[in-house]
């Protein structure tokens, strides 16, 4: 069980980010230091992985299965449209999240403005 700071609950508000979508990056990110990271590239391989496995699971007609993969899939896709997310942790406490390409497009946008 992860604990919300005040600040990350406000930020997740502000940036249209849900719980199921903070539980997915937990799930499938990568580890860098303090930072819990799923971007485009990482959330393309775990898509790819899921339909191999929907494949299959659709060949023994498992519906309660089926249903939580297209689930899944359809939070990543979600998380995969913000361009994908970063959560900063502290032990077992979230601390932090925003969209991964966000730096990317300030940068973009203000380049050459002074």
């Amino acid at each position: 069980m992860i604990n919300l700071t005040h600040h990350v609950k406000e930020k997740m508000s502000q940036r249209g980010i849900h719980k199921e979508l903070v539980d997915v990056v937990l799930i499938y990110g990568k580890l860098k230091k303090d930072k819990v990271i799923l971007n485009n590239k990482q959330i393309d391989k775990v898509i790819k992985r899921l339909d191999k496995h929907h494949r299959r699971v659709k060949r023994i007609r498992n519906t309660l299965q089926i249903k939580n993969l297209n689930r899944i899939r359809s939070i990543l896709l979600k998380v995969r449209d913000k361009g994908g997310l970063t959560l900063v942790v502290m032990g077992e406490t979230l601390i932090t999240t925003y969209n991964t390409d966000m730096k990317l497009k300030y940068k973009r946008r203000y380049k050459g403005r002074k």
